[in-house]
């Protein structure tokens, strides 16, 4: 069973570098026009997703793992700043994912994503209160808060923070989840290119997402979808107690 986990896990990792191009993050060629809808866009592919149901993990609870997010891009923007021939509809992170369980309903986690062939890695982290633990009569419901921010990009400083509520329902082996909230992207240019100076965006969103986790003894296998500004579809293999 390990062995066959630690197999999904890389293989979640790090198969997306044979899907991606030079994906270097530059701003030189951006035009000013477009530097509000890159922050927005930019602030979908570095956000966090908790990618679990709002079940509390508790005092021994544990899961760590490997997961994959595809964001859809608008090639035309993304075309003018990532230092590639070929940009992709989808733009592949990866991210390795760690949760713990915690007294009274609390979960903390932290992700660290590095996008193959680029300089783009974020760091990020949540918190989790489970308003309700659930029952076999009722649902878990929770209130996630998240922050993250983009790091390996010298032009450009970007984060986001925001909350999301998530409700789940356990039945035998599958936990589906639902969830809605929202997100602040903060992005401000840091670079050189005089016609860029004194650009500071803030953007607000709201998203949608669901989901269905799968449990066989330690294997948790999540599916996600989320709605936006754009569709994002996750896939996440994890060892979990």
């Amino acid at each position: 069973m390990k062995r066959i986990l630690t197999l999904l896990l890389l293989g979640t990792l790090f198969a997306t570098p044979a899907l991606a191009g030079k994906y270097d993050l530059d701003l030189t060629n951006l035009t000013r026009s477009n530097f509000n809808e890159l922050v927005k866009e930019a602030g979908m592919v570095i956000a966090y997703r908790g990618i679990a149901p709002a079940e509390p993990g508790g005092l021994t609870g544990f899961d760590i793992g490997a997961e994959a997010s595809f964001i859809k891009i608008d090639n035309d923007l993304w075309a003018e700043v990532l230092d590639s021939n070929d940009v992709p509809s989808y733009l592949p992170v990866p991210r390795v994912h760690v949760r713990k369980g915690l007294p009274f309903g609390i979960d903390l986690g932290a992700s660290y994503s590095m996008v193959p062939s680029s300089n783009i890695k974020v760091i990020g982290g949540e918190i989790q209160y489970a308003m309700m633990d659930g029952s076999m009569a009722l649902p878990a419901l929770a209130l996630r808060g998240h922050y993250s921010t983009l790091r390996g990009v010298d032009d450009l400083d970007l984060e986001t923070y925001g909350a999301d509520v998530v409700a789940s329902k356990g039945f035998l082996f599958l936990t589906p989840y639902i969830g809605a909230g929202v997100m602040r992207t903060d992005g401000e240019y840091t670079g050189n290119v005089v016609a860029l100076h004194n650009l500071d965006e803030r953007v607000t969103t709201q998203r949608i997402f669901g989901g269905v986790q799968v449990a066989i003894a330690l294997l948790r296998i999540t599916l996600d979808a989320e709605y936006s500004e754009v569709p994002v579809y996750s896939a996440k293999v994890s060892l979990g107690w």
